[in-house]
């Protein structure tokens, strides 16, 4: 599953942070067992992307963060 992350506040847009998860979509269609999407794996996600250069103040192309390493979908 993707999921963007933005900031909520300040006046000025910034950059989206796109994070693929190792997560199956809740309305997979191929009845893979998913997993919701907690407060704690958006920070976890953030921090991340924060430590290889993310900064959502600064305009630009979203930064892509790809969380999915080791995820395998199946039936």
């Amino acid at each position: 599953m993707t999921y963007a992350v933005e900031a909520a506040s300040g006046s000025q847009p910034g950059t989206t942070l796109i994070v693929t998860s190792g997560q199956a979509h809740p309305s997979n269609w191929v009845g893979v067992e998913t997993e919701p999407i907690r407060p704690a794996h958006v920070a976890a996600s953030i921090r991340e992307a924060r430590d290889q250069g993310w900064d959502p103040t600064r305009g630009g192309s979203p930064f892509r963060l790809d969380r999915s390493a080791g995820f395998i979908a199946q039936p």
